[in-house]
């Protein structure tokens, strides 16, 4: 169905935007999409022959079958339509199809003549959907400031960030990201491989490679920035500065984006970078990247495109999470503008939309909101993403703010939760994710189904509360409501000997205890307690209970 969505889309661009096209020589890249994979000596049986190991394996763990589209595009084609003149530049086996330079209309009769060949249609150039950062550099004396702990960490200014998704609870437990593999699809990965912040992942070989499918290489350490700072928030490790959500994980470089210009086949490189995503065996891809409008104003994603099955990126977003992967993309920093609305493939389906909050849990204006436009709700879930601590290429530690950081911090704390939950499925995680979020039970177009807490996700898939021993762990446990305005309550089958409520910069909040009988309590606030995220240390006879709420 989505493939013959793909044929339509394509046939139409072609014959609305050939005339004139080559004659200007504006638009010189072309899809080129093939009608089958006939005689091909790829085979499903085989998978390893184009697919990595661990590529297989994460389908078989989701008892995901190999199938025609895991096949690469035949060889046999390809060399057709170079002989033509024409130069291929990419392909896509998702798509069956290449992307191809075309110099003149000579080429490009004689593409449409071969046999293979199903359809061609331009590539043309795309708009930004507006910058996803405000870096704010912040004072020198931030470089030796914090040194706020948490069981081995000390995560200095980052522990906002990390703390208020509850990724410093799997850390706490061992869970950091190893052996989880994380691409990061970005505009450039800019002193990555020099950046101090880096050195773990690199002298731990957890650095496990690089492409770059706008120039067609590996080299990406030169590029834009964007990525890099992206990075660190996974994958940083200054200790008392910043401590990226998965600290421990093995990650993939990917540049499919060029900064400097403003052309649709970024889209295009994005389809081909999650396929190389899936091949060399990602278990999460992260996006901070988003598609809206195009310089050529015929060819503007609009409103209605917006339904997961439209925009080719979207489209190869959802065949990625088919695949069993965790896709994880930016909403986009259009909200309140013109725009409002979640980008290209942001709106894909089965996958993770990310929204952005500040560090007290509240919407960030600039965050794009959903409906989809067949009505589903997007964002899926939200992050810090606004005043996010990051490290950008020079050491440099800096505040910023967008989408473009609430999703790489989510996506570190879903690898350690994946980690520690290696049986799940993607969307076994994703709906855990969603059930035990801030807004569970009244999700919006705002926040999604709101702030996640990757303990209380792992709690939900097992039954458990992470952290007790067997003997020691309290039965039903749970804060509500949560977001809470005035109090908060809770069960507990232990008797409370004291209770203490912190901020996260570890100030001690005053509140009252009050003992409700049968095992109930509530915590009432004093009036001038702050919106933000808060700790409740509950100590028992068998031990202390941590949890965490958001004060609206």
């Amino acid at each position: 169905m989505e493939l013959n969505k793909i044929k339509a889309l394509f046939i139409a661009c072609f014959f609305c935007s050939l005339a004139g096209t080559l004659q200007s020589q504006t638009l010189t890249k072309y899809w080129v999409r093939f009608k089958d994979k006939n005689l091909s000596p790829y085979s499903v049986s085989t998978p390893t022959a184009y697919l990595s190991q661990r590529s297989v394996d994460r389908r078989t763990a989701q008892n995901i079958s190999i199938d025609l589209t895991d096949i690469p595009v035949n060889q046999t084609y390809i060399n057709q339509v170079n002989a033509t003149g024409a130069q291929v530049f990419q392909r896509s086996k998702w798509m069956n199809a290449a992307i191809v330079v075309v110099t003149n209309t000579v080429q490009l009769s004689a593409i449409n003549s071969l046999t293979c060949v199903l359809n061609t249609a331009p590539v043309g150039r795309f708009k930004l959907s507006g910058p996803d950062i405000t870096m704010k550099p912040t004072a020198n004396s931030l470089k030796t400031a914090g040194t706020n702990s948490v069981v081995g960490y000390k995560y200095g200014p980052s522990l906002t960030q990390v703390s208020q998704i509850g990724a410093d609870c799997m850390h706490n437990n061992g869970f950091r990201g190893q052996n989880m593999v994380i691409a990061v699809i970005d505009a450039g990965f800019d002193q990555v491989n020099i950046n101090q912040v880096f050195d773990s992942m690199r002298t731990e070989g957890r650095l496990l490679g690089t492409r770059d499918y706008v120039q067609g290489n590996t080299s990406v350490y030169e590029d834009y920035l964007h990525g890099a700072n992206c990075l660190s928030l996974m994958a940083g490790n200054t200790p008392g500065q910043l401590i990226g959500t998965a600290p421990k994980a093995g990650y993939w470089l990917i540049r499919s984006e060029e900064a400097a210009t403003e052309r649709i086949i970024e889209e295009c490189n994005w389809v081909v970078a999650a396929e190389f995503a899936d091949s060399v065996g990602a278990d999460i891809t992260t996006t901070s990247l988003g598609y809206t409008t195009f310089d050529i104003s015929s060819q503007n994603h609009t409103y209605a495109d917006l339904n997961g099955r439209t925009a080719i990126a979207s489209i190869a977003a959802t065949m990625a999470a088919r695949k069993g992967i965790f896709v994880l993309n930016a909403a986009g920093n259009e909200g309140g503008g013109s725009w409002n609305y979640v980008g290209v493939p942001a709106d894909a389906d089965s996958i993770c939309t990310v929204g952005s909050v500040n560090g007290g849990g509240v919407h960030s204006g600039f965050s794009s909101v959903g409906p989809t436009s067949d009505g589903r709700i997007k964002p899926d879930l939200s992050s810090m993403g606004e005043g996010s601590y990051v490290c950008a290429p020079g050491f440099s530690f800096q505040s910023g703010n967008g989408t473009s950081y609430a999703t790489p911090i989510l996506a570190g704390a879903v690898a350690c939760l994946w980690q520690a939950n290696p049986t799940k499925t993607n969307m076994e995680i994703l709906n855990a994710l969603k059930a035990t979020a801030s807004k569970s039970s009244t999700p919006d177009n705002s926040y999604g189904w709101g702030i996640p807490n990757m303990c209380a996700a792992h709690n939900l898939m097992n039954g458990t509360t992470l952290g007790l021993t067997e003997t020691t762990k309290p039965h039903h446990f749970n804060l509500f409501p949560n977001p809470a305005k005035t109090q908060i309550s809770f069960s507990l089958n232990q008797k409370v000997e004291s209770v203490q409520v912190t901020d996260v910069l570890g100030k001690i909040i005053e509140v009252v205890l009050a003992d409700k009988g049968n095992g109930r309590y509530s915590l009432e606030f004093n009036n001038g307690m702050a919106s933000g995220v808060y700790t409740v240390s509950i100590k028992t006879p068998q031990g202390a209970i941590n949890s965490k709420f958001i004060k609206e």
